[in-house]
């Protein structure tokens, strides 16, 4: 087993020596290289092979953890970058884009798909993973909350969210719920497709011309919906296939939002329910 989940089965172990303060002792990281390599040998690879990749991470941010029964809708980006960049690439980006002030863990996403537009035949397919799924994202948009049931309160008056940095307290963060409303970054995982499926604008500079639109091709929208149909059938409680922009104002993901339904109709196809 990878040490960073043998590392994440010690972390949620120590939720259970937490003091009434809901503080606990951040397992010590120190011993480990400031890179993430992360990969899950015991994932069902019938429907999509992951590739595993190893990231660079900003050990001086804060990050928040949660158990994945919290998860219960997958989120599709685009990155507004060239379809060819890499995971690596976009790790570098965010921990770029972060500032002393507020400062990125590392890439924002659960999972990076690299895609051609349609008509095209480069790059490769191919899926790679990103931020470890028990490490909440920075995805959705921090301004946005969504509702919870009564299982992902139950957990959250439980303190299984909590926040902190390597080798400190972690602790709650009242500012993550308003009103029994969570951040829908702890609910979600992020997935991005690589390239840019927006129009050009003053703020989308890589934007395409509203001559020649860019959209995904069927291989696309098909990969989406198995590895979203992959991450239902190991975490049944994902029922919800969203986009950024249903969150907050936003370009993106682009014309890939217009393929969301398409997407939970070839779900379906693989046993996978999705709203």
């Amino acid at each position: 087993m990878p040490w960073f989940l043998s590392l994440f089965i010690l972390f949620i172990s120590q939720l259970t020596k937490a003091d009434d303060s809901g503080f606990f002792s951040a397992p010590d990281l120190s011993q480990f290289s400031s890179e993430i390599s992360w990969s899950d040998p015991e994932w069902p690879l019938e429907l999509v092979p992951i590739q595993p990749e190893t990231y660079t991470r900003n050990t001086n941010a804060r990050f928040c953890t949660r158990p994945l029964e919290m998860v219960d809708t997958v989120v599709i980006h685009h990155s507004e970058t060239s379809p060819s960049t890499t995971a690596v690439e976009i790790n570098s980006y965010h921990l770029a884009r972060g500032t002393a002030d507020d400062p990125w863990y590392m890439i924002a996403y659960s999972y990076v798909i690299n895609s051609p537009y349609a008509k095209m035949k480069l790059p490769e397919t191919k899926v790679t993973v990103g931020r470890p799924l028990e490490i909440v994202g920075a995805h959705a948009g921090s301004k946005a909350f969504v509702p919870m049931d009564s299982e992902q309160l139950k957990m959250w008056r439980e303190n299984k969210i909590l926040c902190g940095k390597e080798n400190e307290e972690f602790k709650l963060d009242p500012a993550l719920v308003q009103n029994d409303t969570i951040k829908a970054n702890v609910t979600t995982l992020g997935i991005v497709i690589n390239g840019n499926y927006a129009p050009f604008s003053q703020d989308n500079p890589n934007g395409y011309s509203r001559r020649s639109p860019r959209y995904p091709t069927k291989q696309t929208q098909d990969l989406v919906a198995r590895l979203s149909c992959q991450l239902q059938k190991k975490y049944p409680r994902i029922k919800n296939i969203k986009w950024h922009n249903f969150y907050h104002s936003t370009t993106c993901p682009g014309n890939l939002k217009n393929y969301i339904g398409q997407i939970i109709s070839m779900a379906k196809e693989y046993g996978c329910t999705f709203y």
